[in-house]
């Protein structure tokens, strides 16, 4: 866009909320029937001199009224010019108006084309100015000797697709051999022999046959109905779920925390049966120890005492002394059995062979647990199967042919997305995997056990799609279904 279309543009959006007679923004600004905006000054001055004549005009499109028209004030429009003296864009303005005249209006209702600002709902759409209106901007229609003659119909949305593009009149007529909607002179042409009846017949006719429009409104309020319901008890069985599962989540939670308190028990009770045992056996050891570090003491005096007796010369002492000691008493304490195997090495075993029983029945249990919360069916009220390709989108899958399967007839590009099926050979390498039979090619990518969607687009005399397991026959003409490998995609190109 250059500097001057871009000027030019500018000025058209400032032209937008200008007063044509003052060419600036209007101040407390009116409507007139035709649609057009001005100064209530402005207009009033300009009307000033068209007083002695009692017909007033438009001063933009020059059409006349007769009365005088009332006044006034363009709230929307005052609203639009408080908001531009205070520096908001026009385009921001622009914007604003056209959200704030959708809203005000029903969805179907027919636009007035000649209201600016406040847009009005058209009573009446003409077949000669190819416009609707309002009641204020139909009024010429009504007033006006020349444009009573137009034809008037009900408000008509979009009236330019219903015009017959070769004739230029509105397609008042459905031609059932051909399907289309045709204008009075196609009648007399191209349609001429044809069956051909007013639109307003072609609906009567569908509304009375099977499955009219209002059976089929029927139909469509039942599975409304039924849908509305279904999706009524499923909330409530989300609702249900949830409680349970919380329910279930709460009682799950304090069983396994009271378990935990009972390993915790009897890890103490283990405890306290280690420590009391384990000082019992102690005090039993160290008390035969105790003796026998008594009986050696003994044992090593008189050892020594019968050591100096023997080497004494005194034969008087040694007669004394050996008439006055005790003889050596045996059995003072019994013979002492070490069990060098002595351990609490069985307990620890018992303990182990305890965690892993624990271990064996958790893991049962749990298998049991999570087979009945699985078993949980909500087959009864499952999504319906995607139909519709917005549906399906949201499995698409991506693939791309695998070179080492193309047959050498099958030239590959575009990444490896399109095959394209040529006379000469490809000199591709000679791999295992590689079709030299049918001319055909594999996706790299196996499909798993779950649902995918993909789109292809073909052009020529024939093709073929299909799925396969990757062990499928590479060589010759001969196709094996049969496979025990990953499931793939496979292309057949052919001539004929």
């Amino acid at each position: 866009m250059d500097l001057r279309s871009r000027k030019c543009q500018q000025n058209d959006q400032m032209s937008q909320f200008n007063c044509p007679v003052c060419l600036d923004l209007p101040n407390d600004p009116v409507t007139i029937p035709c649609g057009h905006s001005y100064c209530m000054a402005c207009i009033k001055d300009y009307w000033s001199k068209d007083d002695p004549n009692g017909v007033y005009s438009c001063p933009q499109c020059r059409q006349t009224f007769c009365p005088r028209p009332s006044l006034s004030r363009n709230t929307m429009l005052a609203e639009a010019v408080d908001q531009l003296r205070r520096g908001i864009p026009r385009s921001v303005v622009s914007r604003s108006i056209k959200l704030k005249t959708q809203k005000r209006l029903p969805s179907s209702a027919v636009q007035c084309d000649l209201c600016q600002g406040e847009q009005k709902a058209a009573v009446k759409t003409c077949l000669v100015c190819m416009s609707s209106y309002c009641e204020n901007h139909l009024k010429p229609h009504q007033t006006t000797k020349a444009l009573k003659e137009h034809e008037l119909i009900v408000p008509t949305a979009n009236l330019a697709d219903k015009i017959c593009t070769q004739h230029k009149y509105l397609q008042e007529f459905f031609c059932r051999q051909c399907k289309v909607f045709i204008c009075w002179l196609c009648t007399s042409n191209q349609h001429k022999g044809h069956e051909s009846v007013s639109t307003k017949a072609e609906r009567t006719d569908k509304e009375v046959r099977p499955k009219g429009l209002s059976e089929m409104q029927a139909e469509n309020q039942r599975r409304l109905k039924d849908r509305q319901q279904e999706l009524k008890d499923m909330k409530k069985m989300m609702d249900g779920m949830k409680r349970s599962a919380d329910r279930v989540h709460s009682d799950s939670e304090k069983v396994l925390l009271d378990l935990q308190h009972s390993v915790e028990r009897l890890q103490e009770l283990l405890e306290e049966v280690l420590d009391e045992v384990g000082r019992e056996k102690m005090e039993q050891a160290r008390e035969v120890t105790e003796n026998l570090e008594a009986e050696i003491k003994e044992l090593q005096r008189r050892e020594t005492q019968m050591k100096d007796l023997a080497q004494s010369e005194d034969h008087i002492y040694y007669l004394q002394a050996k008439r006055n000691s005790n003889p050596l008493e045996s059995g003072d304490l019994p013979a002492v059995q070490v069990n060098h195997d002595a351990s609490f090495e069985p307990v620890r075993d018992a303990i182990l062979d305890l965690r892993e029983r624990v271990e064996d029945l958790c893991n049962l249990e749990l298998d049991k647990i999570t087979k009945k919360v699985r078993e949980i069916s909500l087959d009864s009220i499952q999504a319906p199967e995607p139909r519709a390709r917005e549906d399906l989108l949201q499995y698409s899958v991506n693939f791309t042919f695998d070179p080492n399967s193309a047959h050498r007839r099958l030239l590959l590009s575009e990444g490896n997305t399109k095959a394209t099926l040529q006379g000469e050979m490809v000199p591709y390498a000679d791999t295992p995997q590689r079709f030299d039979g049918w001319t055909q090619v594999m996706c790299g990518t196996p499909l798993h056990s779950q649902r995918s969607y993909w789109e292809v687009e073909w052009r020529g005399r024939g093709s073929s799609v299909g799925v396969a397991y990757g062990s499928l026959s590479r060589k010759g003409v001969v196709i094996s279904y049969i496979a025990q490998h990953l499931i793939m995609l496979l292309f057949i190109c052919y001539n004929a």
